[in-house]
């Protein structure tokens, strides 16, 4: 899969504060559709988690790296952002931005990773195995997040020592905070069961116009069985989730 951006794309958000530009392309795994007697048989969602149900892919369940590689065609350097908004099968990750005043607006923060690219450059990477189960669990925990009371209320209901659902979620999304570092904002919000990413919005950002892209390869591993469809199978995928979760007040 591949996605870009070329020196004459219009910007994605501009607001005379942010300017962004910014093209993404969703990718769905080969996760199969349970059937209906298997979704009964999940039962209920276990106690702590924000689902409606238990989940039918588990993060346990589930292997996935992604090999990825940044090009810019442009003469001169670019700072590059490489954006994985996540989905589970039952909901699909859209950050948006947030209008802090009149005078500041700041994007709010998927599985960003930032890169300085040379002119007429690549650089390459991998979000590794690891890197994908921890965006798995922070997908959950701002779901949990999301879910509570905290997202209802006022964007000034932040204190010193209080920090509004979209602070609480830009936190947990940060690719710098992890769930094994027994982050005090972040912990307490991580379910007991964490639902398998079924896909996510692969995008590439800039805050100029500029000639880059980025391509991935995937290696994907069934760890369950039977959770997931071989290539070239004719079985009914789950698909791209109907129900879009953002921070409150979030704009695009």
């Amino acid at each position: 899969m591949s996605v870009g951006l070329t020196s004459s794309t219009a910007p994605y958000y501009d607001d005379g504060n942010l300017t962004l530009y910014e093209a993404q392309v969703p990718v769905e795994l080969p996760v199969r559709q349970p059937t209906s007697a298997e979704i009964k048989a999940l039962g209920a969602a276990p106690a702590g988690t924000p689902y409606p149900r238990a989940p039918f892919l588990l993060a346990s369940d589930e292997s996935v790296e992604i090999q990825f590689v940044i090009a810019n065609a442009d003469s001169q350097a670019q700072t590059v952002w490489l954006l994985i908004d996540p989905w589970n099968e039952f909901v699909r990750y859209r950050p948006g931005v947030t209008v802090v005043d009149d005078d500041e607006t700041t994007p709010n923060l998927g599985y960003d990773l930032g890169f300085y690219v040379q002119a007429n450059s690549k650089v390459q990477g991998t979000i590794t195995t690891d890197d994908m189960q921890e965006i798995a669990i922070k997908l959950a925990s701002t779901e949990n997040v999301l879910a509570s009371p905290l997202a209802t209320q006022a964007a000034d209901a932040g204190t010193d020592n209080s920090l509004t659902a979209t602070e609480l979620a830009n936190h947990i999304f940060d690719a710098q905070n992890r769930s094994n570092d027994d982050d005090p904002l972040y912990t307490p919000w991580i379910p007991p069961v964490i639902a398998g990413i079924t896909g996510f919005d692969l995008g590439i950002r800039t805050s100029s116009p500029a000639d880059v892209a980025v391509q991935i390869v995937m290696d994907v591993q069934d760890l369950n069985g039977n959770r997931f469809v071989t290539q070239g199978s004719s079985t009914k995928q789950i698909g791209i989730p109907k129900t879009v979760l953002s921070p409150p007040a979030a704009r695009f």
